[in-house]
């Protein structure tokens, strides 16, 4: 397959993931109150589709103003590359040292909410440190 059709067919496969996971919140938000909106489906549609043209038009733009400067070089891989496995172990080591010291201290549950709220600020975390680094 040629490169211009493998973009379109993983644009198409991105917009339906996004898609289904939208209905996919609907009906879990239904599950919970017992009302289920689908009137919100639009909304969700309209939304993927637009947020995929917002970004269509700004890669155009930056097409157009930057020509055929590609956006990384092998000097920002080996960068990234660095970055990305010092947070792995950084965070293997540091959620494994952080249960060790709660085992220590008798805590044998922990909320699951805690835990969602912990993984966001890792994910924030590594995900603002990688556009440091790829900006550098």
């Amino acid at each position: 397959m040629e490169e211009r059709k493998l973009k379109i067919l993983l644009w198409i496969v991105i917009t339906v993931c996004m898609t289904i996971g939208g209905i996919m919140g609907i009906y879990i938000i239904g599950n919970e109150t017992g009302v289920y909106d689908f009137d919100l489906i639009g909304a969700i549609f309209f939304g993927v589709i637009g947020g995929f043209l917002v970004y269509l038009m700004i890669s155009k733009l930056n097409g157009k103003r930057n020509g055929k400067v590609p956006d990384v070089d092998e000097r920002t891989v080996r960068i990234m590359q660095k970055f990305l496995l010092f947070s792995l172990y950084g965070v293997l080591i540091g959620s494994g040292a952080m249960l060790i010291i709660a085992y220590a201290m008798g805590i044998k549950t922990i909320e699951t909410g805690i835990l969602i709220l912990c993984l966001l600020g890792i994910y924030m975390i590594i995900g603002l440190g990688a556009l440091v680094v790829k900006r550098l």
